[in-house]
């Protein structure tokens, strides 16, 4: 995360369209503007992020409790459950 990440966070998420200011922000680099709304759903993502040891994106959890941070492809996700499958 990036010191301004909370900011660009709320931005988004106080955005009438939320779907359309993150796909400005992350895929065009476009600011979005600050909003002003009840943000509390962010702080309990933060909290529940801590507690699940879940320190990026993506962060995938197989049935398993394996947890595998950051980015795999799907050749991996694949294998892993193959692997799993008897478990």
């Amino acid at each position: 995360l990036s010191a301004d990440s909370a900011e660009k966070s709320r931005a988004v998420w106080c955005s009438k369209d939320k779907a359309k200011a993150w796909a400005d922000m992350m895929l065009q680099g476009k600011n979005v503007p600050a909003g002003s709304c009840e943000a509390s759903a962010l702080a309990r993502n933060i909290d529940f992020a801590k507690k699940n040891r879940i320190t990026g994106t993506p962060t995938i959890i197989f049935a398993d409790g394996t947890r595998v941070p950051g980015a795999i492809n799907a050749q991996q996700v694949e294998k892993y459950l193959a692997e799993t499958k008897a478990l």
